[in-house]
């Protein structure tokens, strides 16, 4: 017995050895080289766009600092040596059916995707209950909710393969999340309220949204704090989530045979009831180059608006009107693009403009009392012009703007340099007879949304070559004649 146990021990210690030293008669070692995957992503309440993807993993998220979810909410990566396992958290962005700023935050549980079956993800308020509470919790919770999926969450996408009913009730669980932590409390405490909540009955049902469940939620969320301000807040919260479930439910049985979010998408009517609960305001008046949006959006390029040479500074103005008062601060990213042609057969010229940060103030009114550029807020604009340079400017301190609009000749100004390629794009055309240009502004907002019944659409927006510019953002375009 002492011999074999020492025989099979000195085999195991030489096998060891010759795998470590790459066998018995090879070279070195025989260890494959690092081979990376391509990693797909998802962000959904409905689609987010333009929402920023953050990873759990430092080396993931300094490989990737800027990346960002696309026009129809997907994103990818490649894993690296160092970049993994990793979990996200996925913020800001605008909901591609509901039009609404996404204030939230979409979370999902670290995994090592290079050695995972599948480089599939969803973000989704389920994957973010996933993450807050602990396995076997989110396992009965999952039931609770009325969720009898036979899949990880983090591979379903419930636009693309849930039924009416669950995209129904997965985007009203994440208003809930939303509004809870919008009235003061932490992600793991509104994950706690919905999990007491589901004890008592599913919110997905077959006919939609329980919308008692709804309340219990918010019934739990009051209870579990102190804090009377944040309980004013969620009784505030509650009565708005409770609206929009019974919008929801609806739809659901107008939709009958379509889709849920082609529905939605295809009458503004509803979608503006969704904003107006959701948001205490909405932009609901919008002017560029001081025409109103809807002769913007009716110009073409055989009926151009008409444009004086004097006012051709208006041509990246862009003013904004809330449909009710308001007192609060939104957060706007903006996109400026002109096309010019110089004459009949003139050749095109583009001049891009791009703002990272325009912080606007409302003080009890419909109409902007104060815009301030940040500390921090990255100002660019370029021309296909030969041989003119481009502006790129990082603003040192805060900068306030008189006047209720933004105006690109307004930064130029505070901003000198920027001025070479503004003013030889604008000198070129006011020193021709006659220009057709097509402008369109890019506005992606954080706080209030833009009113679906301005009918515009999502568009992405960047400067080539330079992702940290990239947003999605309502656009339309206006077709001028500047004489």
């Amino acid at each position: 017995m002492f011999n074999q146990t020492f025989k099979l021990t000195t085999l195991a210690i030489a096998t060891s050895l010759l795998a470590a030293c790459g066998g018995g008669g090879g070279g070195g070692s025989s260890e494959a080289p690092f081979a990376p995957k391509t990693v797909s992503g998802t962000a959904v309440d409905f689609y987010v766009a333009g929402a920023d993807v953050d990873f759990t993993n430092l080396a993931c998220q300094e490989a990737y600092p800027d990346l960002k979810t696309d026009e129809n909410g997907k994103f990818t990566f490649n894993t690296t040596e160092n970049c993994q396992e990793t979990g996200f958290i996925i913020t800001g962005g605008i909901d591609t059916v509901t039009q609404l700023p996404f204030q939230g935050q979409l979370k999902v549980k670290s995994n090592n995707y290079q050695a995972a079956s599948t480089t599939e993800i969803v973000a989704s308020p389920l994957t973010t209950l996933q993450a807050e509470l602990p396995a076997a919790d989110f396992s009965r919770v999952l039931s609770n909710l009325g969720f009898k999926l036979n899949e990880d969450v983090t591979t379903f996408d419930p636009i693309a393969e849930g039924t009416n009913e669950q995209k129904a009730a997965v985007f009203v669980l994440q208003q809930i999340f939303t509004q809870l932590e919008n009235s003061g409390l932490k992600i793991e405490q509104a994950a706690q309220a919905i999990q007491t909540a589901s004890s008592t009955a599913p919110l997905l049902t077959d006919s939609g949204v329980n919308s008692s469940v709804v309340t219990a939620v918010f019934t739990a969320a009051i209870a579990s704090t102190t804090d009377t301000n944040v309980q004013q807040a969620l009784t505030a919260s509650q009565t708005n989530v409770e609206a929009v479930t019974t919008i929801i439910n609806t739809a659901l049985t107008s939709a009958e045979n379509a889709k849920l979010e082609d529905y939605l998408t295809g009458d503004s009517t509803i979608i503006g009831e969704i904003q107006d609960n959701i948001a205490s305001a909405s932009y609901s008046g919008l002017s560029i180059a001081n025409k109103n949006i809807q002769d913007i959006i009716n110009s073409r390029s055989d009926a151009r608006l008409s444009v004086d040479k004097n006012a051709i500074d208006s041509l990246a103005q862009v003013k904004f009107n809330l449909n009710k008062a308001a007192t609060g601060t939104d957060s706007i990213k903006l996109g400026f693009q002109a096309t010019a042609a110089i004459g009949q057969n003139g050749q095109p010229e583009t001049l891009t403009a791009y703002i990272s940060e325009v912080n606007v103030s409302f003080d009890n009114t419909t109409a902007i009392n104060k815009i301030i550029i940040p500390a921090g807020t990255i100002i660019e604009i370029e021309t296909t012009l030969a041989n003119a340079p481009k502006g790129s400017f990082e603003v040192a301190e805060d900068t306030e703007f008189l006047g209720d609009s933004i105006a690109l000749t307004d930064l130029v100004a505070a901003f000198p340099i920027l001025s070479q390629p503004y003013n030889n794009y604008k000198n070129l055309i006011v020193s021709s007879n006659q220009v057709n240009a097509e402008v369109s502004v890019f506005v992606a907002p954080t706080t209030y949304p833009v009113s679906a019944t301005l009918g515009l659409n999502l568009g992405t927006f960047g400067l080539p070559n330079k992702a940290a510019t990239v947003f999605s953002g309502f656009t339309s375009t206006g077709y001028f004649v500047i004489q």
